[in-house]
């Protein structure tokens, strides 16, 4: 995709009355093949039967205006033998500029074969594949509940960095979710993933809602924003590249600086500190087409688009769904969801100052001699 194409949701930064979701967190399957301490469904009451058709997705599809982000997720999103055609459906329909899929990488070729179809059916797709890792060996089985599955994830990572050299809009990504499981073992990873398997691009995530094991969420924030606060520092000397294959990258790379330190602040404060956009720029699709202004707000269902003829837009301009965005607004709702905090400040110009000022630290870094993108070592999936 072209910057042209990303300028013209433009307009979404000055009004956002009447605006469908810019950014869609579709959950297309709550199977997993993991058990993660720190999943966000564990304690929840979602549909684990029953997922969207190939065919009733295309339906709901075709009722929705374009789009910004698609983030499928799940459950293990690479689960769904279909994922790559779901992808392209929203590729097609909505014109999706940006599609960026988490996967614990414990399904290996179908995680490879998956991602080149996606790449050959949706030409000019800016993909991202973020690979979770949460610690180093056992320490990550024993977060994920899964023996062999740290073996497994790196061997993913390896595969999907060789695919990252044959398509240019491909970025292959570390994420680690930080929780009190291995708040104290981010140095020891992050030095691994750096020195050993030379990644280029590393983010975080905070346990946030009601995890599965509930100790999750007693973490330090300070070491989360130690973490952070390395990561940023390695974007800015150029010993990690960040996101470098689509247009503006470099705004994304500045938003997650902004980002880490925005989480920071609400977590250390405990309070609202900017506008949130869910319910009208972003918005969540559970796999049984429950419609949600956000994955954590679930007593504010909105419709399930089976009761509404797959038409979203019923869905979306509702009674109920008017209700949730004047409780966001009225309540001034708050949480340190990510993918939300990522229009909440790319659309908002109250955050701009700060958003241009990372750029223009990352601009000038870059006048430094560019590293080589780094590549790993051989793996062999399994």
């Amino acid at each position: 995709m072209g910057y042209l194409d990303y300028l013209k949701y433009g307009r979404r930064v000055c009004s956002k009355r009447g605006a469908s979701p810019l950014y869609l967190v579709f959950f297309v399957t709550t199977k997993c093949n993991a058990r993660c301490k720190h999943c966000l469904l564990g304690n929840q009451d979602v549909a684990t039967t029953n997922d969207l058709s190939i065919d009733e997705i295309e339906k709901v599809s075709a009722g929705m205006d374009d789009m910004l982000f698609l983030l499928p997720t799940g459950g293990e999103p690479f689960l769904r033998k279909d994922l790559s055609e779901i992808v392209r459906i929203f590729h097609t329909n909505n014109k999706v500029k940006n599609v960026v899929i988490p996967t614990n990488g414990g399904l290996g070729r179908q995680v490879i074969d998956t991602v080149t179809k996606i790449l050959d059916s949706c030409p000019g797709l800016d993909l991202g594949i973020d690979v979770s890792i949460d610690g180093l060996g056992e320490l990550h089985d024993e977060i994920r509940q899964v023996p062999g599955l740290f073996d497994k994830a790196i061997n993913t990572f390896k595969e999907l960095r060789k695919l990252e050299q044959q398509y240019d809009h491909l970025n292959v990504n570390v994420e680690s979710t930080v929780s009190s499981f291995n708040q104290d073992n981010l140095p020891q990873l992050y030095d691994y993933l750096v020195k050993e398997l030379k990644v280029n691009t590393v983010f975080t995530l905070l346990t946030r809602g009601k995890p599965k094991d509930p100790a999750s969420r007693h973490f330090d924030i300070a070491k989360y924003q130690q973490y952070a606060q390395t990561l940023e520092h390695d974007i800015k000397q150029r010993i990690l590249t960040g996101y470098y294959n689509f247009p503006f990258c470099d705004v994304i790379n500045a938003k997650r600086i902004v980002r880490h330190r925005l989480i920071a602040k609400l977590v250390t404060e405990g309070k609202y500190q900017t506008a949130c956009y869910a319910g009208s720029l972003g918005g969540a699709m559970f796999s049984n087409g429950d419609i949600l202004p956000c994955e954590l707000l679930t007593d504010r269902k909105l419709g399930n688009v089976r009761d509404y003829n797959y038409d979203f837009k019923a869905i979306w301009f509702n009674d109920a769904a008017d209700e949730a965005r004047k409780f966001i607004k009225d309540t001034k709702c708050f949480c340190t969801y990510e993918c939300f905090l990522t229009i909440n400040i790319l659309f908002n110009m109250r955050m701009w100052p700060q958003l241009f000022k990372e750029w223009s630290k990352l601009k000038i870094s870059k006048l430094r001699p560019q590293p080589k993108p780094r590549k790993p070592a051989e793996a062999k999936l399994p």
